[in-house]
């Protein structure tokens, strides 16, 4: 018995000695927490420019001298013949190593979205520490300027990002890329990446804001529009409206507002706000030709009417829900034209509906010459939003 008590204390001890700490530990002010970076092309070829925006904890130090004057995100930015090459240089001016696993967003610039990014979304994807469901846009003009700018109300202004994203539904003017479902398109045979645009926006520093008006930073990130690839080079932009048009068939819309012009008043105008859409995709093949059909459906609520109309509220209704349905068909058919006939790629997801529901004739032909097919198929576009209710009174208020 003594002995097995001994044999047992000796097993305790040494297992006191094997954890008594961890071997690969990093204390937290050793490291450089990323909140945004931006990739972009160099001036030389096959080099690439990384910027990256840290969080700066320091910067809210109360105490004297330079810590009370310190910007609340560091700012760094280093070239190399790789990505890993030029994110690894920037410990020369850091002074922490850095970690990528808070960052939210992968801004790449637009020269280099031209030129190909597979090398960017390659690396991201192959590094363990950051999170597959950081959002991945593309920058009208270079991404190191996007950085500096100022992001969304809140601090760090990277952390905006992810706010900017969760949002960006209500105005349906962007369209939902994260680096999880790019990467899957690039992965695919068939699909297309499409992916958020982003650009700087002119506006009033805050009052008060001395470090705005020290350095002239008076610029906003804005998130609206979208860019479409083929592969993975950019082939265009889609506008807020076309990105919008793209937004309904995607189901990425979320109590959408949309203005239509009065029926009884050309200067006047009706806002609709739109609930529950689902858009429906169907397709056949009839007598040997693909057919798609697009069928949007859901529900709406007047909230703002800047004229007053003689009419019911029931007929208003039924002018204003004609008004609404083709004002939507007609965003969806113009992004439709756009990337179907100008930039001639499936960046919609048609491939795999066509696969799930012809699947003899997708294997017998369709799947062979699916680039050469896609901008010929017709597409038929059809919505139907009911509008149920209005929060405003019966009638709009007027002015005797």
């Amino acid at each position: 018995m003594k002995k097995k008590r001994a044999i047992l204390l000796l097993l305790m001890t040494l297992n006191l000695l094997v954890l008594s700490g961890c071997w690969d530990m990093r204390e937290i002010n050793e490291l450089g927490l990323v909140t945004a970076v931006g990739i972009d092309k160099a001036d030389s070829p096959n080099r690439y420019i990384v910027t990256v925006q840290i969080a700066n904890p320091s910067s809210q130090s109360s105490g004297s001298g330079q810590s009370s004057a310190k910007s609340e995100v560091w700012i760094g930015s280093e070239e190399g013949p790789s990505l890993f090459d030029a994110a690894r240089k920037l410990v020369k001016t850091s002074s922490r190593r850095i970690m990528w696993a808070h960052n939210n967003v992968v801004i790449i610039g637009e020269s280099l979205a031209k030129e190909g990014i597979i090398p960017v979304v390659d690396y991201f994807t192959h590094n363990p520490e950051l999170r597959m469901k950081a959002a991945i846009v593309i920058a009208d003009g270079a991404a190191k300027d996007y950085i500096v700018a100022k992001i969304g109300m809140d601090s760090p202004p990277g952390v905006s990002f992810g706010s900017l994203m969760g949002y960006r539904a209500l105005a349906a003017e962007s369209v939902e890329s994260q680096l999880l479902e790019v990467s899957s398109s690039l992965k695919s045979k068939y699909a297309n990446p499409l992916i958020s645009k982003i650009s700087l926006k002119e506006t009033e520093s805050q009052s008060g804001d001395s470090e705005s008006k020290d350095s002239g930073n008076s610029k906003i990130v804005e998130l609206s529009g979208a860019a479409a690839f083929k592969k993975d080079k950019m082939v265009g932009w889609l506008s807020s409206e076309e990105s919008r048009g793209i937004a309904w068939i995607l189901n990425q819309t979320k109590n959408t507002a949309v203005t239509v012009a009065d029926s009884e008043h050309a200067d006047k105008s009706v806002v609709v706000e739109t609930t529950g859409v689902k858009a429906k995709i169907k397709t056949e093949v009839v007598d040997g030709k693909l057919k798609i059909s697009i069928r949007v459906s859901g529900k709406g609520d007047i909230v703002e009417e800047d004229g007053q109309t003689i009419q019911d509220m029931s007929e208003t209704k039924g002018h204003i829900t004609e008004l609404l349905n083709k004002s939507i068909e007609n965003e969806i058919k113009k992004s439709l034209e756009l990337v179907q006939k100008k930039y001639m790629v499936d960046c919609l997801g048609f491939a795999a509906i066509v696969h799930a529901e012809n699947d003899k004739e997708w294997e017998n032909g369709l799947k062979d010459k699916w680039e050469e097919v896609f901008p010929k198929i017709p597409i038929t576009v059809s919505v139907s939003i009911n509008i149920k209710s209005s929060t405003l009174n019966q009638q709009p208020m007027y002015v005797y």
